[in-house]
């Protein structure tokens, strides 16, 4: 083999290395090459519906009903001989817990009330007696009086002590109350309403 030839096969072994060396990728160190770089995994973003707000129910601070002593410009100032035509007690609504106070009158003698203005169109008397001394002679007599018309709403008469319930389907106007007592502790006369009767506020 001549110097010619030698030198042929050297070029093309060089040049074949070349190559070789051009089109393989680099071989990295431990710790060096291309880093892969994580793609973060996109967190769900959860959103709390914004609640729309809805109808709630105004309840009403309960006052106390008082006596008056100016009650001769009222239309009615006596009751009637005869309260036993109103019945007796009216049944009681659905679920105790239902029933709404709004107004109260707690007394232990008779008289007549303020006038009070009452704006549902269904609530209630929700009558007590209490009568501890002589409970045999207690003896409750109670009206329900209308102040435009001087009309009778409900009557309620108890010969002992007890409760005596009086549904009234009339509102938008002014009340007040006639009440006789004879020996009676105490009594009081609760006036409730049904959370549909109350206003919606929201």
């Amino acid at each position: 083999m001549d110097k010619g030839d030698l030198l042929s096969i050297i070029a093309a072994l060089i040049i074949v290395s070349a190559v070789a060396l051009i089109f393989r990728p680099p071989t990295g160190e431990p710790g060096s090459g291309i880093q892969e770089i994580p793609v973060p995994t996109p967190t769900p973003i959860v959103t709390t519906p914004t609640p729309t707000p809805g109808s709630t129910i105004s309840l009403p601070e309960p006052f106390r009903i008082t006596y008056t002593t100016n009650v001769w410009d009222y239309p009615v100032c006596y009751l009637p001989e005869n309260l036993t035509r109103y019945g007796s007690s009216d049944p009681p609504w659905k679920g105790p817990d239902r029933a709404i106070p709004f107004a109260y009158i707690e007394e232990s003698m008779g008289g007549i009330t303020e006038t009070f203005y009452v704006p549902y169109s269904v609530w209630r008397l929700n009558c007590s007696v209490s009568a501890t001394v002589r409970p045999e002679a207690a003896h409750f007599r109670m009206a329900l009086v209308e102040l435009e018309s001087g009309t009778i709403v409900e009557g309620a008469e108890l010969q002992y002590p007890g409760k005596i319930i009086r549904n009234v389907e009339r509102g938008g106007k002014e009340f007040y109350l006639i009440v006789s007592v004879d020996n009676v502790d105490s009594y009081r006369i609760t006036l409730e309403t049904l959370p549909e009767y109350l206003p919606a506020t929201g």
